[in-house]
């Protein structure tokens, strides 16, 4: 993540074929491996930790004219921006825990908005540039007299360093995954699905 819970999700990390990905550190940097700069995101000897190039204040937005989607009866548009700080020690984990706040604006239908306090973001790397997203989040869709709350439980997010896709600075994708309604609301859809694309505003490579 963080179309409207994931992206309060911004996502979530399915967990597939990363058995022996679990027991490696995840990390954002701010170097691109393939020119040395990966370095800066190394722990050398005498040197302070964290590694300065090591990200630890998230920046995602979607891109120009491309909106997050929620597609129902009702289908929402809505631009998404993702603020959030790495909380996990040393801006190191396995996953790698982000905590921020979705805000959504220019919807093409009432409004939307999180409800959750934040939303709690877990990156996991299981390649190189590759790493699976989830998240906790709530987010409540107003439009045409559908008043319902989403979560972004079980939303996987994929998200590629700038090295594995067109996007200059990286991006993290959910393309029609169902989210999950939460109890109550009113004229709520019996399912809803989720596309969303987002990109951070500063080069983010995926690291350990």
């Amino acid at each position: 993540m963080f179309g409207l819970a994931a992206m309060a999700a911004l996502m979530a990390m399915a967990f597939a074929g990363a058995g022996s990905a679990m027991a490696e550190s995840t990390a954002l940097c701010s170097g691109d491996p393939g020119t040395g700069e990966h370095e800066i995101c190394q722990e050398k000897e005498g040197e302070t930790i964290p590694p300065s190039g090591l990200v630890s204040h998230v920046h995602e937005a979607t891109l120009s004219g491309k909106k997050a989607v929620l597609l129902s009866p009702a289908t929402v548009e809505c631009d998404v921006l993702f603020l959030g700080d790495v909380t996990s020690a040393n801006n190191l984990g396995a996953p790698l825990v982000i905590s921020g706040k979705f805000t959504y604006t220019n919807c093409s239908c009432g409004s939307v908005e999180e409800t959750s306090a934040s939303s709690t973001i877990e990156v996991l790397k299981l390649g190189h540039e590759l790493a699976d997203v989830t998240g906790k989040g709530v987010v409540h869709v107003n439009c045409i007299g559908i008043n319902c709350e989403y979560t972004g439980e079980g939303l996987v997010a994929h998200a590629l360093g700038p090295l594995l896709t067109e996007e200059t600075n990286g991006e993290t994708r959910i393309e029609e995954q169902l989210v999950k309604k939460v109890p109550g609301g009113f004229l709520c859809p019996k399912t809803a699905k989720l596309d969303l694309l987002t990109t951070p505003l500063e080069p983010t490579y995926v690291t350990e």
